[in-house]
């Protein structure tokens, strides 16, 4: 299979004019209260700046995520409607045994619990 061509950097320039920073970012990342210990969260930012801002105060960790999403690279399947409008709130869905649970909305503060205490997450009583 051969390789893909190499972008020039008016290719790049001309794509990220395309796809507006406000959107919907994300992150997979480890989630004890999963079964298979893999959550998703969304939520909404104006920028890259902004939404990496909002990841580290939620306290997600670079060897917690596994994966990110962006307005460049969406996540799959149907969004909540009010993240899609911009909602302040973070969502998220967990991998379990039968597949990934349906989209829950937590609070706009949302703190991820360490590793060591997210057996005990307030966020599933």
């Amino acid at each position: 299979m051969p390789k893909a061509a190499r972008l020039t950097r008016a290719a790049r320039r001309s794509q990220r004019a395309v796809v507006p920073d406000a959107g919907v970012y994300g992150v997979v990342a480890q989630d004890a209260g999963a079964t298979t210990w893999t959550g998703s969260y969304l939520f909404f930012a104006t920028s890259p700046r902004a939404a990496a801002a909002r990841i580290r105060a939620a306290g997600f960790h670079k060897k917690g995520i596994f994966g990110t999403w962006s307005p460049r690279v969406p996540p799959p399947g149907p969004l909540p409607g009010d993240l899609l409008a911009g909602g302040e709130h973070w969502y998220r869905s967990r991998c379990d045994d039968d597949g990934w649970t349906p989209w829950e909305r937590l609070p706009a503060d949302y703190r991820h619990p360490p590793q060591g205490l997210a057996a005990v997450d307030p966020t599933v009583r």
